[in-house]
């Protein structure tokens, strides 16, 4: 019998700046330590230009490198003295976890419009 092939976790980011300096990031899929190092990544470019809204809703899966990415963020936005908010719309995986945590109750939450 063959060994399986090694698939990758999904993931997908998106990064969608407004005129206004202030930056939308998409998560889909894993977070997770195969995929952190790319959102983090990400949320450090947008923080220098504006503040961040990070959009969850499309992530099936966080493990504990998507938590601290996530600490990190919020401890890096709050040195530049930028505003990074959530959007509350999660799936309940990663509910879960922000609340295993604490970390859900740290996050500044938007609602989704």
């Amino acid at each position: 019998m063959a060994p399986e092939a090694f698939h990758p976790p999904v993931f997908s980011l998106d990064v969608i700046s407004g005129a206004d300096g202030q930056s939308l990031i998409r998560a889909a899929g894993e977070l997770d330590r195969a995929t952190v190092d790319e959102f983090t990544t990400a949320v450090r470019a947008a923080l220098t230009r504006g503040g961040v809204i990070v959009d969850l809703s499309a992530l099936e899966f966080m493990d504990s490198s998507g938590v601290r990415a996530l600490n990190t963020a919020l401890r890096e936005a709050a040195e530049q003295r930028r505003e990074l908010r959530v959007r509350e719309a999660m799936q309940p995986s990663v509910v879960q976890i922000l609340e295993l945590t604490d970390m859900l109750s740290l996050l500044p939450m938007e609602r989704a419009r």
